[in-house]
């Protein structure tokens, strides 16, 4: 399983959601890296993961809440409809991916 955060400076929720997904991996007991990914640099390289926003959380390429591939590389800070996903929220997801 490949986890990948894509973040970009300057958006409030970042730094909060990267220590959400830390806990859930603690949580449930794996032993697993996350490669963090800068959106300003992805944009700079013309990549369309830039364009999910800023925190995503991607497993295996794929958007953890289910957002689509983004069709632009312009990045910007994501809005989350139900407040920024919580430790509870990314353990279930995480769940769900591996079953």
């Amino acid at each position: 399983m490949k986890i990948e955060f894509l973040g970009m400076e300057g958006c409030p929720n970042m730094s909060e959601m990267w220590e959400s997904l830390h806990a859930a991996i603690k949580e449930l007991q794996w032993n697993q890296p996350v490669n963090r990914l800068d959106l300003i640099a992805l944009s700079e390289k013309q990549d369309k993961l830039a364009g999910f926003g800023s925190p995503t959380i991607l497993v295996n390429g794929k958007d953890l809440f289910g957002s689509p591939l983004p069709v632009t590389y312009h990045p910007s800070c994501r809005y989350y409809p139900n407040g920024i996903p919580g430790i509870k929220e990314i353990v279930a997801k995480l769940k769900s991916v591996i079953e």
